[in-house]
This record gives C-alpha cells, sequence and structure tokens, in this order.
C-alpha cells in the first residue's frame, strides 16, 4: 500500500518536496540486496537472469526513489545514478570481468547511502544550473556516446529486414515524442509513445510476438520493453526535464534495438503491416558473414572457458552456438540447399568440439577442432555469398530433389517390386496411403517447426529426426530379416510356379506402411525446409520459376528410375531380389543408427565420446565416436548370428 500511495503522490504531485516520515531505506537495501544476487548469477554464468534482475532492480526499487532524488538533487544527480544501471547491465552483456561490474555496484552503492539521509529528510540542494549551456552539453555528450554503443547490434548478425524496418519506425517515433515533450506539446509527445511506437508499430507488427517467440527469456523482454513504454507516459504526466524523458527514451531504444538484432533471419516471416523498401529482402537473405564471424567469437568465448576450467559452461555454450547462430540464422539451411556434405561436416565440427571438450583434450587440440570449425564456416560462407543465380537455383533445386528423394526411393521400390513379385498387386494401397500420408505430414512439420519450435526448436527438430530414424531402424531390422528368411524357402518359388494367390499378413502390411512412410517423412520435412530456403533467395518470377522447374525435373528424373527399378526387380530371380533387397534394407538400418544418434548429440540428448584418430565415413554413417559405432558393431554382431540361423533352420527344412 505505501508504494501505491507513493506511486500517487508522485504522479499528481511531482514538486511537492517529500515528507519528512518518508523512508527510502527499505528500497536502497533491497537494490543493494539485488546487486548481490546479480553478482553471485553473474558469477554462475547466469548472464539473462542477472541482466534480467538489473532491469528489475531499476524499475521495482530505484524508480520508486528516482523522483525523490530529482526533486531534493537535481535532475543531474538522478541521472547519473540512473545511467549506472545502464552501465552495470552493459557490463553483464558484454561479459566484463566481475570486479569492473562490482566497482560500478558499489559506487552506486556509495552514492544511494549519500543522498539517503537528504531524500528523507526532504532537504533541497540549489544552484545546480549555474552553467545550464555545459549541463546540456554533458547531456549531449552522454546521449551520443550511448547511440554509439547501440550502433551495431550485440551480436553481431545482420538484422532481420522487416524488423529493421519496425526499429527504424519506432526510433523515429521515440525521437518525434522527445522533441515534442521538449516543445511543450506533452500530448503529441505522449501519442508518438504510445499510439505510434507501442500500438501500431510494436504490437501490431508482431514485434512483440517475435520477441517473445524467438529470444531466450522473450516475456521478461517484451515486459521490460512495454513497462519502459509505460514509464515514459508516467514521465511526461510528471512534468520532468526534457533531458531526463531523452534518456530514458534513449535506453528503451537501446533495449529494443538489442532484441531486435537477435532475432533469426527467418522470423521475419512472422511481420504484418510491413513494407519493405526496395532490395531490404534481397541485400540481407545471404548476407552470413556476420553469422559466421560470431559463431568464431563465441567458440573463442567457449575454448576461454574451457581453458579457466568451466567445462559445463564451455559445452553448453558451444552447443547453444549451432542452434542460437548457425541454425537460427537461416543459414544451416541456405547451406544444406546448396551443399548437403558441406553441412553434414559442419554439424560434424561442433559435435567434435564439444565431444573433445568432454574428454579433455588440451586446449591446443581444442583450438585445432575450431580452426577446421572455422574452415568449413568460411566455405560455407563463400557458397552462400551473394545472389544466386536463376541457372543456379534451378540446379540447387534439382539437386535437394534427387539428394532427399533417393534413399526413399530405394525403399519404396523394394516394397512395391515385393508386392509385385508375390501376387499382392491389390495391396498397393500400402504404398499410396503411406507415401500420401508422409507428404502431407512433411509440409505439416516443416511449418510446426517454423512456428512452433522457435529458440530451442532447432534442438527440439534434432531429437525429433533422430526419433524417427532410430525407429525407421527397428522397422527395417524387421522387414530385411522378414525378406531375408524367406529368400531361400521354397514356398515361394512353388507360389510363383502354381500362381496361387497368397495374400500377405496384416502385421506385414503393416509394416511394410511404416516402412514406407518412415522412408518419405524422414527426408520429407528437411526437403521442404531446403525449398523454403531457396524461395527467400530468389529475387523475381524467374528465380522462382527456375526453382519450379528444378523440382520438377528432378521428380520425372526419380520416377524414371523408379520404373526402371521396379521393372528390373520384377526380372531377376526372387531369392537374389531377395538377398539384394535384404542388403540394401541392413545398410540403411546401420546407416540410420549412425546418423540417428548423432542427431541426438545435436539435440544436446547427450555428449559424444571421440575416439582419436577414427576416420568419419558419411555414407556409411561411420562416425568416430562410441555412442554410435557400439550399437551399428551390436546390430552387425546381430545380423552375422540372425543369418546362420537362418541358414542351419533352412538346411534343416531342406
Amino acid at each position: 500500500m505505501t508504494k501505491i500511495l507513493r506511486f500517487i503522490f508522485a504522479l499528481f504531485i511531482p514538486f511537492v518536496l517529500n515528507a519528512a516520515d518518508t523512508d527510502y531505506t527499505p528500497e536502497i537495501q533491497s537494490i543493494k540486496d539485488s546487486f548481490v544476487s546479480i553478482m553471485q548469477q553473474y558469477k554462475e554464468g547466469k548472464i539473462d537472469e542477472a541482466k534480467t534482475a538489473t532491469q528489475n532492480a531499476y524499475f521495482g526499487h530505484f524508480e520508486n526513489i528516482e523522483a525523490a532524488i530529482r526533486v531534493n538533487l537535481g535532475q543531474k544527480k538522478a541521472y547519473s545514478m540512473e545511467s549506472k544501471f545502464g552501465k552495470i547491465r552493459k557490463a553483464i552483456i558484454a561479459k566484463k570481468p566481475a570486479e569492473e561490474i562490482q566497482a560500478i555496484m558499489d559506487d552506486l552503492n556509495k552514492e544511494m547511502d549519500e543522498v539517503l539521509p537528504v531524500i528523507n529528510t526532504g532537504h533541497k540542494l540549489v544552484g545546480e544550473y549555474s552553467d545550464p549551456k555545459n549541463a546540456d552539453a554533458a547531456q549531449t555528450a552522454k546521449a551520443t556516446e550511448t547511440s554509439q554503443t547501440t550502433a551495431q547490434p550485440a551480436s553481431g548478425a545482420a538484422i532481420e529486414p522487416h524488423w529493421q524496418v519496425v526499429y527504424n519506425d519506432i526510433k523515429t517515433a521515440l525521437s518525434a515524442a522527445g522533441a515534442a515533450y521538449e516543445k511543450g506539446d506533452k500530448d503529441a509527445a505522449k501519442q508518438q509513445i504510445n499510439n505510434k511506437a507501442k500500438f501500431e508499430l510494436y504490437r501490431n507488427t508482431k514485434l512483440e510476438e517475435a520477441i517473445r517467440r524467438f529470444i531466450n527469456g522473450g516475456q521478461g523482454i517484451d515486459g521490460d520493453i512495454q513497462k519502459r513504454m509505460g514509464s515514459a507516459i508516467i514521465a511526461i504526466n510528471n512534468d520532468v526535464a526534457a533531458d531526463v524523458l531523452k534518456s530514458n527514451l534513449d535506453e528503451l531504444d537501446a533495449l529494443i534495438y538489442e532484441n531486435v538484432a537477435k532475432l533469426p533471419i527467418d522470423s521475419g516471416s512472422l511481420a504484418t503491416n510491413v513494407v519493405l523498401p526496395d532490395n531490404a529482402e534481397d541485400d540481407a537473405a545471404t548476407d552470413f558473414a556476420p553469422v559466421v564471424a560470431n559463431i568464431k567469437a563465441k567458440i573463442a568465448d567457449a575454448i576461454k572457458l574451457y581453458a579457466a576450467k568451466d567445462v559445463a559452461k564451455a559445452m553448453s555454450d558451444a552447443q547453444d552456438i549451432y542452434f542460437d547462430e548457425f541454425e537460427g540464422s537461416g543459414m544451416e539451411n541456405k547451406v544444406g540447399a546448396i551443399d548437403v556434405g558441406l553441412k553434414t561436416k559442419i554439424e560434424g565440427n561442433f559435435g567434435e568440439v564439444v565431444a573433445l571438450m568432454k574428454a579433455g583434450v588440451s586446449v591446443e587440440r581444442l583450438q585445432q577442432a575450431a580452426d577446421n570449425l572455422g574452415a568449413n564456416l568460411d566455405a560455407a560462407l563463400e557458397k552462400t555469398s551473394g545472389s544466386s543465380s536463376p541457372w543456379a537455383l534451378f540446379v540447387y533445386a534439382l539437386t535437394i530433389i534427387l539428394r532427399e528423394g533417393f534413399e526413399a526411393l530405394i525403399i519404396v521400390a523394394a516394397v512395391v517390386a515385393y508386392l509385385l513379385k508375390t501376387g499382392n498387386e491389390k495391396r498397393m494401397s500400402i504404398v499410396y496411403s503411406s507415401l500420401g500420408v508422409a507428404v502431407v505430414l512433411s509440409f505439416v512439420m516443416a511449418w510446426i517447426m517454423n512456428l512452433i519450435f522457435a529458440g530451442a526448436a532447432g534442438q527440439k527438430r534434432e531429437v525429433m529426426e533422430g526419433a524417427v530414424m532410430l525407429i525407421a531402424v527397428g522397422l527395417l531390422f524387421y522387414v530385411g530379416f522378414w525378406l531375408l528368411s524367406n529368400a531361400g524357402a521354397k514356398k515361394w518359388s512353388k507360389y510363383i510356379q502354381s500362381h496361387v494367390s497368397e495374400s500377405i499378413s496384416a502385421g506385414s502390411a503393416k509394416a511394410l506402411w511404416w516402412t514406407v512412410f518412415l522412408a518419405v517423412f524422414r527426408e520429407g520435412a528437411e526437403t521442404v525446409l531446403f525449398y523454403q530456403a531457396l524461395i527467400f533467395d530468389a529475387k523475381d518470377s524467374a528465380g522462382y520459376s527456375m526453382i519450379a522447374l528444378g523440382f520438377v525435373v528432378g521428380l520425372v528424373v526419380l520416377l524414371v528410375t523408379y520404373y526402371v527399378f521396379k521393372i528390373f526387380a520384377i526380372k531377376i530371380p526372387i531369392k537374389p531380389f531377395f538377398l539384394v533387397t535384404s542388403a540394401i534394407i541392413f545398410y540403411m538400418s546401420i546407416v540410420f543408427v549412425g546418423k540417428g544418434l548423432m542427431e541426438f548429440v545435436e539435440g544436446k540428448i547427450f555428449v559424444p565420446t571421440k575416439i582419436e584418430g577414427f576416420p568419419t565415413i558419411e555414407w556409411l554413417g561411420i562416425y568416430p565416436y562410441y555412442e554410435s559405432l557400439v550399437p551399428q558393431a551390436i546390430m552387425i554382431a546381430a545380423l552375422i548370428i540372425g543369418v546362420i540361423i537362418m541358414k542351419n533352420k533352412q538346411a534343416k527344412e531342406a
């Protein structure tokens, strides 16, 4: 109740001196207690929590004593103390030494101790404005410094063009509010902040939603931004000095800019009522140079943490860099659309860095892995730099559908050939229904990945892909053994000779349905995302047309390959057909085990244990980690034992 009354008092009687019985000691003590907690969080590496706590200390406590400081000690003193909160916040974001942050806090604590007796007794100092010219100059210098400090995104990443437009308009509105207030037009100032900046720009363009969805801790950040807007309105109602309002608006501007700069490139699809200037989106669509530079800088910071024996934090940061920068910026999908092999290498480089940290290798060995990552990122940057010509878009579109479709095609064609060779043409609905469902769900899953899986979405996506692969492994292994067990059975040759129809069992039909579904679905969602990256890169109708042409030509090639494979499979004897098909299925199941477990690594389910000197053979799904090699070895052993058992069983039946 005391805080509410104090708020009403400050709102309607801003120039009345504080009553002598008003005690601000609890507020100042709360700020000091917050500083202790903030330093503890900062030392534990909880950067976001420390930053938010600093903001809460300002809005929750310092604002309650700021008016008293301004009335009794002058606006310069109030602004000087307020600015220290901004310095603390910026130092936390920049990850300055703890001693430097503590020094700012100690200085502010000392100032609060000095002002406390004054604001509690209501004593007012005079003579502060003997040199208003110099005071204005100092304030202008401070504003210039603030502007220069926030002239570039803290992350170094390119700002998504839609949000750049929105931010520019918000900045203009805040500047107009400050100018209107300085001229004495309070209504115009409030209109620029509340109607223009808050509702028309921040909310109606969905920048508010983007910050909440795509930034870690976004709900708190959004609350901070809107609270600052409300505080600016209150300040205007309280008839604060123009330079004080300006400093508050500058802080608000810096906060919005800092978080707009963190939004990933693909978040722009959420923007509404935003008109881009000519070529704005084209210029930013392929500019991943800041992303690469930021990844290298953050990996270097993670290595420093590792060298300082903070291994757990270093590993966590290295994994977050993959999601926040490489994937979150859209670079992963763009690289994957152009060169999936290079994308896979970069993913492996990130995994290697984390695995080496877990293994406790030397800093020199870790730096070597970081250099390999940097070299592959540079290669990716070269491939993604500049604009893609329509012909290049055609080649990329053709390559994507052939590359992603071929693995699924082999399994689909094998199932179709099996149904035809065994006289089960009527059961072709198994293939058609599972294929159709997989295609539809691929688009749905791609939409979900874009819309819902924000922030840690990349992590969830990797886990989902890994789970699909490992489920597919079980089905493939089952189908492979089922085909292999019948390869030499007499019933198949008797069946073919007599043309007696023998329908497959319901259980086998379900297994075949899921085998086709998972084969297509596993590739489908990623394929959609790759094409989305190409569409973003196209500049005009010619680019879109060439993407569509590449897709259609790729489908034609796949269909021709499918019919050739099916005809060839039908003509070969049934025993060789079963043997070859089983071999392909077993090969793919072993590959899926390796790749599926690597998806779990990328999804931060576990950190792998690296085997130094062991090669990576991507086409076999072989990676130099115990966690993937051991399951693959077990599968191979199970396959060998299963084949021996079946051979003995068939020998007894002969």
